[in-house]
């Protein structure tokens, strides 16, 4: 049979669960129906020896397996996390996977710290609880926020909210900073939780309140690279673009009518798209992506700094590339009427949507023209512009791909993302949503299929080379759900619709209910709880497939002016259509990919961290324009201290604390998520509308406060 490495891992953790059983690996083997002379035992072989690493699972005597048992007031290392004042730890054992931590146990955790925590006994079938008892190692040493004095002290507020405490600052640590300074600090010590922990000023930012100083701020906090090291300059000015010859290797794509689909303010174009109807009546789809590796070669100086930052940053006032502007908007960017370099893949696809097979080329292409997404909008609707019917076609096409996707499987999940109007000093004067359209569509699902035909081409590639195992490469996958918790959040929904899912739903079931909202205005906030409750897309070497996209494998391919993991896989691709790499070359990819995967979710997960923490500051700043006025809203969340509202209109999302909810004693119900109240029953859960009034805005913190407007 046919295992995945995590299907392996959640068989032997299910099997040992209790604890109790034992088992030797020609058991496991037999109870999976693995055979001792397949390539599953092999990777059988590799999971055992890794969870045992881990600390998941033990070795016993005489070769048995067991489930590594832990005992309560046993120690456990883990990360600690906190989220408005709810804090817990993230451990690697299976047991105890989570541990939650009450604030008068944080000791002196910070979010991200790598923590030693001591168990705490617990009734049998409870969450398990505990204290941390050492911090092994922080995750930051500075610290972004506004300095303050109470006729005393200097203290930072900072503006991470995760951080619960304020910082003292020594007089002679100030660096002549003054009340009411945007500062970035170093902490110094915090040793005893009962006292402050202790900072140095290391620089003065700019007046705190000023938006132009409070996105400054968040390249501070996130301790982002906004300038790249004068020798990365220099390396990248050094290329010149494609001339009008031919380089041998490339196959001409020249005369092919290829064009670009991108926002309208975008400056680097990644990917190009061409489409012919051949003799049988398939399509020919070509899509075309920058050829970044031919210039960004492996260990070079800007290929450190971009293996570095991982990804490009969108911040609203600024974007922050993962390539110098020499390259990712000029030479490498897919403009109009200029020879560039590409890797192209071609795909046959039936008029069903079905790929007949596909090929991979080094190409030179020539983009004939540039369309934003409004352009090409209007011209799906109309039948009328420059290069219609071929636009139209790409859309037929695109279509029948996409409704394909979703009938075997893909999950419709729709995020909100916005644009700002800034004015010349970054106040925002206004903000729209980014809508999902046609046009936009168009452009992903051919990004979609290129990806997954990439992926398919890197296991055809490793069966012509490999007998035993694949060739390596970089995988983004995305896990199946915790059943638990998203039948946790499927009871959300259940008030507020006559949809009745299965104990375990599928995706096509998630697309069903997604389905019952479509057109009503809690539709944002139900794909936003059941985002929630999936597990993060990760980058790993060890294919596990793609659950959100319903795809048995998937890599990141059309985007490398703006993703390292795109470029590895350029590579990599290139590196192995050419000839199999020898043994010493695999084994040194195989940890190469298992590193950068680790490290590009991680850049990704703090991209994504910085550029909420940049729309949330541009909210605010809006918000602050308008304190006391009343506004129409969803709720979006609800914990124990109020209910988060997402308001109409301005889309700025605030706190209404428990107890401004003065018409009743109001209690969390922490199962279904939602507050109930004791005397009139009345109920607030997500979706719930409601109005309420702006009172209270900090710029330093990023919140919003609200106060319920009684209908």
């Amino acid at each position: 049979m046919e295992i995945t490495r995590q299907e392996l891992i959640q068989e032997i953790i299910t099997t040992l669960k209790d604890g109790s059983q034992s088992l030797k690996i020609n058991d496991i083997a037999k109870l999976l129906r693995i055979k001792s002379d397949s390539t599953d035992y092999i990777i059988l072989r590799d999971v055992l020896d890794d969870l045992e690493q881990k600390q998941i699972i033990e070795k016993l005597p005489r070769r048995r397996y067991s489930l590594k048992r832990i005992q309560e007031d046993a120690t456990i290392k883990g990360i600690f996390r906190i989220n408005h004042s709810k804090a817990i730890v993230e451990t690697e054992n299976a047991s105890v996977p989570k541990v939650s931590i009450k604030e008068r146990f944080y000791n002196t955790a910070f979010d991200g710290d790598t923590v030693l925590v001591q168990l705490h006994a617990v009734k049998r079938g409870k969450k398990p609880k505990g204290e941390v008892i050492s911090v092994l190692e922080r995750n930051k040493n500075e610290i972004v926020g506004t300095l303050d004095h109470n006729g005393y002290f200097f203290f930072i507020i900072p503006d991470d909210v995760n951080y619960y405490v304020d910082f003292l600052v020594p007089d002679k640590k100030l660096k002549n900073a003054k009340k009411g300074d945007k500062v970035r600090a170093k902490l110094l010590k915090w040793t005893d939780p009962g006292i402050n922990p202790s900072a140095e000023i290391i620089e003065v930012i700019g007046k705190a309140g000023i938006p132009i100083v409070e996105y400054d701020s968040i390249i501070k906090e996130f301790e982002i690279e906004a300038d790249f090291p004068a020798e990365v300059i220099e390396e990248a000015k050094k290329f010149k673009a494609p001339g009008k010859r031919k380089p041998s290797g490339r196959i001409d794509l020249r005369e092919e009518l290829i064009i670009t689909i991108d926002p309208f303010d975008a400056k680097d174009f990644d990917d190009a798209l061409s489409l012919n109807i051949l003799d049988n009546g398939n399509y020919r789809l070509g899509v075309h992506i920058a050829d970044v590796s031919h210039y960004v070669t492996e260990n070079s100086l800007i290929d450190i700094e971009a293996r570095t930052r991982g990804n490009s940053i969108y911040l609203v006032d600024r974007v922050v590339p993962m390539l110098p502007e020499e390259l990712s908007n000029e030479i490498c960017s897919l403009k109009p009427d200029e020879p560039r370099f590409a890797f192209s893949c071609f795909m046959e696809i039936s008029p069903k949507g079905a790929v007949k097979n596909y090929e991979v080329h080094e190409s030179l292409i020539l983009s004939k023209r540039r369309y934003n997404y409004e352009e090409v909008l209007e011209i799906i609707e109309s039948g009328r512009g420059d290069n219609a019917e071929f636009i139209l076609e790409l859309y037929k096409l695109s279509d029948t791909l996409r409704k394909k996707r979703f009938r075997e499987g893909s999950i419709n999940f729709e995020t909100r993302e916005y644009k700002f109007v800034l004015d010349e000093n970054k106040y925002p004067i206004d903000v729209k949503v980014r809508e999902t359209t046609k046009a936009t569509s168009l452009v992903e699902e051919f990004m979609l299929i290129a990806n997954k035909c990439v992926a398919n081409y890197f296991s055809k590639l490793s069966s012509k080379y490999l007998r035993t195992g694949g060739l390596p490469t970089l995988y983004r996958v995305h896990e199946e759900p915790d059943n638990k918790k998203l039948l946790e959040a499927i009871e959300f929904f259940k008030s507020m619709t006559d949809f009745n899912l299965k104990k375990s739903p599928t995706s096509k079931d998630l697309n069903k209910l997604l389905q019952k909202f479509e057109n009503l205005p809690e539709k944002p906030i139900i794909h936003q709880v059941l985002i929630r409750s999936m597990a993060k897309a990760v980058y790993q070497p060890t294919n596990i497939g793609h659950y959100g996209l319903g795809f048995p494998e998937y890599v990141h391919f059309t985007s490398p002016i703006r993703r390292y993991p795109d470029l590895i896989v350029h590579r990599l691709l290139k590196e192995f259509m050419k000839s199999k790499p020898d043994n010493e070359r695999i084994n040194y990819l195989k940890i190469f990919c298992r590193d950068a995967g680790r490290h590009c979710s991680n850049t990704e997960r703090m991209a994504m961290e910085a550029e909420r923490a940049s729309v949330k500051l541009t909210h605010t700043v809006l918000a602050s324009k308008l304190v006391g006025e009343e506004f129409w809203g969803t709720i979006s969340g609800v914990t124990s201290f109020g209910l988060f509202v997402q308001l109409d209109g301005n889309y700025a999302e605030g706190l209404l604390h428990i107890r401004d909810l003065k018409d009743d004693y109001y209690i969390f119900d922490e199962s279904k998520f939602r507050l109930v109240g004791r005397k009139h029953k009345r109920i607030f859960g997500f979706g719930t509308r409601l109005k309420v009034k702006i009172i209270k805005v900090n710029l330093d913190k990023r919140t919003i406060d609200f106060a319920y407007i009684d209908r």
